[in-house]
C-alpha cells in the first residue's frame, strides 16, 4: 500500500529532497525571470530618458523662436501720449514723435424717438466705406466720395419684423460689418448712433436707402437713415454727425506722417507705435538692446543641456564596483542619442553670418562633457554682433533684396539657399502671386509662402514692394535650437529610437512571459513526477525496512532455540 505522506514510511525527506531538486530544475526560469527585470529596467530608463528629452526639446523650442534673440527695448519720454514695441529689428537710435492729432472713428446720429419701440420705416440700408473729400472753393472742386476698395458694401433688409428703433439697432449689429449701433437716450428722446468700427478718414461712412415708401431722401420713414456727405441736409444727409472720421497726424524726426489707425507698424522699420493723446512737444522714443534678455536665453539654454547630459550620464555611467552603474550602459539606443545631440553642437551653423559657432559667444564644452558660459565673451558678441545672435539658436532667413524679409518657417522647411521672383506684388486686398525655389508660392496679402513637397515648403516670405521679376535670394537657416528642436521631434516620434527598442522589448518580454508559461507547466510535471518516484522508493524502503525487522526477529529466534 503506497504512503499518503511523503517520508512517513521510511523516514526519508521526501520534501527536502524534491525541493532541492526543483532549485536545479527552476533555473531556467530564474534566468527568464531575470532577463524580463533587465528588460523591464531598460523599458523604464528609455521612458525616464524620453522625459529628459522632452523637456530639453521644450526649452530648446521656446528658443528656436527669433523673439527670444532679437531682444530690444524701447523707452518713451511721455507713456501718456506715446508707447511703441520692438520685434527685434528696429535701428538701435532714438526718434523725435510728435502727435498732433488721433485718428477717430466717425459717428452719425438720428434722433426724435420717444421709445425705442416706435417705427423707424422698411426697406434696405446699404452702407458704405470710404473717403468723403469736401468742397474746395479755390479752384473749384465739388464735394466726393471716393469707395474703400478694401471694404465690401454691407446691405441690411429691415421689414415688419424689425423696423423699429431697437430693430434697426440689432439688424445693423448683426450684420456684423465693420460698424456698429447704440441707443443713447439723452432725457428727451432716444438716439440711434451709429458708428464705424475702424478709424481714419478712409473708413467714414455713406448710407443709402431704399425705402419702402418710395422716397429714398426724404427725413420720413427709413431714409430718415439716409446720410451722403456729399449731400444737401435733409435730402439724402438726414443723419447728424456728432463726431468726424480723422486720421492720425504725427511727425517723426521733423517728417510728417499720416495714418488711418493710432497704432502704426509701418512708419519705423522694427517698430509699432501706439498712439494715445496728442503732444505738445515731441516725445523721445529710445531703441536699445536688451542684453539681459539675449543673456537669459543663452544661459537657458546652456542649463537645458547640462540638465539632459545629466540624466543621460546617469543612465549610462559605469561603476567599476558594478553595483552602481546606469542601466543603459553600453546601450547602442543611449550612445545614438548622445552621438546625434553632441553633432549638432559640435558643427557650425550655415547662416552666412559672422556668428557660426557657440564659442564664439562665450558657450564651450568642458572636460566633464558639461557646457559652460563665459558672461565676458557673450557680452562682446552682444555689443558687436546683436543682430547675428539670432540666427547662431533660431530658424532665420537672410535675403539679398532689401525688400524681401524671412517671416516665418515650419518644421519641413530645409536649410539652404532659394530663388524669389515675384509676378505680382500683393496688399492687404491682393495676394502677392511668385515662385520660391522655382515652384509656384501660395500668396497671401504681401506672403509668399514655398509649395508643399519642395525644399522650401513652409518658408514664408514678406515682399514688401520693388520690381517685378528675380528678386535675388534667401538663405534659410537652421540655429542650434531649431536643428535641436527637429532631432529631438525625430528620436521622440512613433517611428523614433525610443520607440522602437521599446516596442522590441515590450515584444521580448511577452515571448518571455510565454516561455516562463511554458516552463511552469514542465516544472509541474517534473515536481510530480519526482515526488511520485520518491514516495514509491518511500513505500518500498519502509516495506524493506519491516522485512529486515522481520527477518532480525526470525534469526534471533532461530539462535535462542538453538542454544
Amino acid at each position: 500500500m503506497a504512503l499518503s505522506s511523503a517520508g512517513i514510511g521510511s523516514g526519508l525527506d521526501v520534501n527536502s529532497i524534491v525541493s532541492g531538486l526543483m532549485a536545479v530544475e527552476r533555473a531556467p526560469l530564474n534566468k527568464v525571470n531575470t532577463d524580463k527585470t533587465a528588460y523591464q529596467s531598460k523599458i523604464s530608463a528609455y521612458g525616464t530618458l524620453k522625459s529628459a528629452l522632452s523637456t530639453f526639446q521644450t526649452s530648446v523650442s521656446a528658443l528656436s523662436d527669433l523673439a527670444k534673440f532679437n531682444a530690444q527695448t524701447v523707452t518713451s519720454s511721455n507713456t501718456s501720449a506715446l508707447t511703441a514695441t520692438t520685434n527685434g529689428k528696429a535701428a538701435l537710435s532714438n526718434f523725435d514723435v510728435t502727435v498732433s492729432q488721433l485718428a477717430k472713428s466717425q459717428k452719425l446720429s438720428m434722433g426724435g424717438f420717444a421709445n425705442v419701440s416706435d417705427v423707424v420705416g422698411t426697406g434696405t440700408l446699404t452702407i458704405a466705406f470710404g473717403t468723403f473729400t469736401p468742397e474746395v472753393l479755390d479752384p473749384p472742386t465739388p464735394s466726393s466720395f471716393a469707395p474703400n476698395a478694401a471694404k465690401a458694401d454691407i446691405n441690411i433688409t429691415i421689414d415688419s419684423t424689425n423696423n423699429t428703433l431697437s430693430g434697426v439697432r440689432d439688424a445693423i449689429n448683426a450684420a456684423n460689418g465693420s460698424v456698429s449701433a447704440s441707443i443713447i437716450n439723452d432725457g428727451t428722446t432716444n438716439r440711434l448712433v451709429i458708428t464705424s468700427k475702424d478709424t481714419g478718414e478712409v473708413n467714414s461712412l455713406k448710407i443709402t436707402v431704399a425705402d419702402d415708401d418710395a422716397d429714398n431722401l426724404d427725413a420720413s420713414g427709413l431714409s430718415r437713415l439716409a446720410y451722403d456727405p456729399t449731400a444737401t441736409a435733409g435730402n439724402g444727409r438726414n443723419l447728424t454727425q456728432v463726431q468726424a472720421a480723422k486720421n492720425a497726424l504725427l511727425e517723426i524726426d521733423g517728417i510728417a506722417i499720416v495714418k488711418s489707425g493710432n497704432t502704426i507698424s509701418d512708419a519705423i522699420e522694427g517698430l509699432t507705435l501706439n498712439l494715445l493723446s496728442t503732444s505738445a512737444s515731441a516725445v523721445s522714443l529710445g531703441v536699445a538692446t536688451n542684453q539681459e534678455t539675449i543673456k537669459k536665453s543663452v544661459t537657458e539654454f546652456v542649463d537645458a543641456f547640462n540638465k539632459l547630459d545629466t540624466s543621460l550620464r546617469n543612465l549610462t555611467k559605469f561603476d567599476e564596483t558594478g553595483k552602481a552603474s546606469g542601466v543603459l550602459l553600453g546601450d547602442s539606443a543611449a550612445r545614438n542619442i548622445t552621438s546625434q545631440i553632441r553633432s549638432v553642437l559640435s558643427n557650425g551653423i550655415a547662416n552666412g553670418s559672422s556668428l557660426n559657432t557657440l564659442s564664439q559667444i562665450g558657450v564651450s564644452f568642458q572636460r566633464d562633457g558639461k557646457l559652460a558660459l563665459d558672461s565676458n565673451k557673450l557680452s562682446d558678441a552682444v555689443n558687436n554682433n546683436f543682430s547675428d545672435i539670432a540666427s547662431l539658436f533660431a530658424a532665420t532667413g537672410r535675403a539679398t533684396d532689401p525688400q524681401i524679409s524671412f517671416v516665418s518657417s515650419t518644421s519641413k522647411t530645409q536649410a539652404g539657399t532659394y530663388a524669389i521672383e515675384v509676378s505680382q506684388l500683393g496688399n492687404d486686398s491682393v495676394n502677392a502671386v511668385g515662385t520660391i525655389n522655382g515652384v509656384s508660392a501660395t500668396g497671401a496679402g504681401a506672403t509668399l509662402r514655398g509649395a508643399l513637397n519642395d525644399a522650401s515648403e513652409g518658408l514664408k516670405v514678406n515682399v514688401a514692394g520693388g520690381a517685378l521679376g528675380a528678386r535675388g535670394t534667401i538663405s534659410f537657416s537652421l540655429g542650434y535650437a531649431a536643428q535641436l528642436d527637429k532631432v529631438i521631434t525625430g528620436l521622440l516620434s512613433d517611428e523614433g529610437i525610443l520607440a522602437t527598442r521599446t516596442e522590441g522589448l515590450n515584444s521580448t518580454i511577452k515571448r518571455l512571459d510565454q516561455q516562463a508559461d511554458a516552463i511552469n507547466v514542465r516544472l509541474a510535471a517534473i515536481e510530480a513526477r519526482y515526488r511520485a518516484q520518491f514516495t514509491r522508493l518511500d513505500t518500498l524502503l519502509s516495506s524493506m525496512s519491516t522485512t529486515s525487522s522481520f527477518l532480525t526477529q526470525q534469526i534471533a529466534t532461530i539462535n535462542a532455540n538453538n542454544r
